[in-house]
């Protein structure tokens, strides 16, 4: 799971073998060392959440799916899940290969899906 974050948004892009793992487990976890200090993030199946939700704490971001947008968004070609409130924007996508960058291993994204849509990293 790749992150991005820019002033009040939030991105992650997930690989097929995360939305193996969140399917299997209920949540993904990654993390950055930032040499004695771990920031780390979550993406989470949460069964009582509403909407997209995220919190951060102890160096902990969480970002939550509702349990149904989370089974319709792994098991179907829609390529994202988004949210807006007044705090922050939340974009949860599938990973597609990056072009400009071929010596990637792209094995693992969302090529068929990127291809149908035109689209790329």
């Amino acid at each position: 799971m790749k992150i991005r974050c820019v002033t009040n948004s939030i991105r992650l892009r997930c690989r097929k073998s995360d939305l193996e793992e969140l399917k299997t487990a209920g949540e993904i976890n990654e993390s950055l060392d930032f040499g004695g200090v771990v920031f780390y993030y979550k993406l989470k199946i949460n069964s009582s959440a509403i909407n997209l939700e995220s919190s951060y704490n102890n160096n902990i971001l969480l970002v939550e799916i509702p349990d149904e947008m989370a089974k319709h968004w792994m098991d179907s070609n829609q390529v994202g899940l988004e949210f807006q409130n007044n705090k922050i924007h939340i974009l949860i996508e599938k990973d597609f290969p990056c072009l400009d960058r071929p010596e990637e291993d792209k094995s693992d994204t969302f090529t068929e899906l990127a291809q149908k849509e035109n689209h790329n990293c």
